[in-house]
């Protein structure tokens, strides 16, 4: 062994990062390992990002862990961009539209506003372990208790419809309250974006409130961009954990955790060097960290099986496109830098493009989220719906296909971009795979479902975080409270490690 730590953290995604600086903070000597050449995981590669446009973390971790508020949660987001089959976009802030008729913007922003009171007694969750129903602790019961008067304070009217509404699909909610069209359409983007459902997949209510959860100072689940970019926000929480004495090594990929006496005892990496820990957290997906870098061997077979089934293909390619100027919009305009962009014009486009990936195919008009970045001169985009499992494979021809069918759309609200835009650049959750750790590609590390959260997340058997090898802790977007950049099961599992008896 050439070094001993306190407590090893797999992986420098924003998770890992909060993990570590979780853990130092609390005076534990703890090293980050890295098997990429930059931090911040799908947040921070420069070249190309797969989450080009972040939420934020939750103002808790930021307070706990003293970061700069200012950089993080930078200033309110401009309105997101709704387009529906015709005509200028829907400017959409929080529950306000501009754009839209009277009766339509109320009715929206009266929905929105009873969704953001839901999802936020529903938050009250996300910054605990979910409880362990078969063996409840006093910490379990404080929990419970909290959840419990936030949604006592929805009152009985607000309370009975959430638990109507909960295990339903997002197509029935919306269809009754606003109808359908890109205001529909964007509601029913958040409730799908990163997952294998479509609007009619029972259950995408609960996804959209816990999308909602995710809570920066600006309002209820929108994407902040930080001040500097998310390069800022992964080089403010690496500084937290270099400043309270962590270390960070980058181009050091784990090729094993390693086991004594039935305990996490380490890492040996991919060049044979061996690092001694009794404290492992992984930031890999759940599939990656037990079956590839623990090893079946250490777990039992229902265990093994669990996991193996866990719902975790990934939907969504991300391209990117040169953008020499700033896109032109469909109505006069032209698109800001850091401003999201939703090409849903409605619910049944959504569907529509989910059937076909359904199926393995890639759907002639996928629905699209996008962003300029103008220090980069560059598009980003993330297309719903590109099936990991592709019937053709993901071959260049493949990728070919996708970038013209996406720049298709784009024209269409972007009017003449095709034109004026140089190379497309496509990752396919394929490359998503093979480049950070998360197994099928899937940017949650596992479906966003009933059956995949809170006590069951990642399945049945495997939630708190703490795995059946004492001292192994998942600590990724696999963990509850699940994926999106909110830093949440990063900072909830190094709470649990702290707490672990005999850890």
């Amino acid at each position: 062994m050439s070094a001993r730590y306190d407590a090893i953290v797999i992986g420098a995604g924003h998770n890992g990062l909060v993990a570590a600086a979780t853990l130092a903070r609390a005076g534990r000597k703890v090293l980050v390992v890295e098997a990429r050449d930059h931090l911040g995981g799908m947040l921070g590669d420069k070249d190309f990002r797969v989450a080009p446009l972040p939420f934020a973390l939750r103002p808790d971790i930021v307070k706990a862990l003293k970061l700069d508020t200012a950089v993080i949660h930078g200033a309110p987001p401009p309105p997101v961009l709704a387009f529906g089959a015709d005509g200028p976009p829907l400017k959409v802030r929080g529950g306000a539209v501009e754009g839209a008729e009277t009766a339509l913007a109320q009715a929206y922003a009266a929905l929105h506003a009873r969704l953001g009171r839901q999802a936020g007694a529903l938050g009250a969750m996300l910054l605990a372990p979910p409880p362990d129903l078969g063996r409840l602790r006093p910490g379990d019961l404080g929990g419970l208790a909290r959840m419990a008067l936030k949604l006592r304070l929805l009152g009985k009217a607000e309370l009975r419809d959430l638990l109507r509404i909960a295990l339903s699909n997002v197509w029935d909610l919306l269809e009754d309250e606003i109808g359908d069209g890109p205001l529909a359409g964007l509601m029913a983007m958040d409730a799908t974006l990163g997952g294998a459902m479509g609007p009619r997949s029972p259950g995408t209510v609960l996804t959209l409130l816990y999308r909602m959860a995710s809570r920066s100072p600006h309002g209820h689940g929108l994407r902040v961009m930080p001040k500097g970019g998310p390069d800022a926000l992964v080089r403010s929480i690496a500084d937290c954990v270099k400043a309270a004495g962590g270390e960070i090594r980058t181009n050091a990929r784990v090729e094993e955790i390693l086991v004594e006496n039935d305990r996490a005892a380490g890492v040996q990496l991919a060049d044979g060097e061996q690092i001694a820990s009794p404290l492992v957290l992984s930031n890999a997906s759940p599939k990656v960290t037990l079956l590839e870098l623990l090893g079946v061997s250490h777990l039992d077979g229902e265990f093994v099986r669990r996991c193996r089934s866990m719902a975790a293909r990934g939907m969504v390619a991300r391209l990117d496109f040169d953008a020499p100027a700033p896109p032109a919009l469909r109505g006069g305009g032209t698109l800001a830098s850091g401003q999201r962009l939703v090409a849903a014009p409605d619910m049944r486009a959504i569907e529509t493009a989910f059937n076909a990936a359904k199926y393995g195919s890639l759907p002639e008009r996928p629905v699209i989220e996008a962003t300029y970045d103008a220090a980069t001169a560059r598009l980003s985009v993330s297309a719903q719906f590109a099936p990991y499992d592709l019937k053709v494979g993901w071959s260049e021809e493949a990728k070919s296909r996708l970038s013209a069918s996406v720049l298709a759309m784009l024209d269409e609200v972007l009017p003449g971009f095709g034109a004026t835009t140089g190379a497309a650049r496509v990752m396919s959750p394929v490359d998503i795979e093979a480049g950070y750790g998360a197994a099928g590609g899937h940017w949650h590390h596992g479906e966003f479902r009933i059956d995949q959260l809170l006590m069951l997340r990642p399945f049945d058997g495997a939630a708190r975080y703490r795995m059946p090898v004492a001292g192994l802790y998942l600590c990724g977007a696999g963990a509850h409270p699940g994926g999106d950049i909110c830093g949440a099961p990063g900072f909830n599992a190094a709470r649990a490690a702290l707490g672990a008896k005999g850890e």
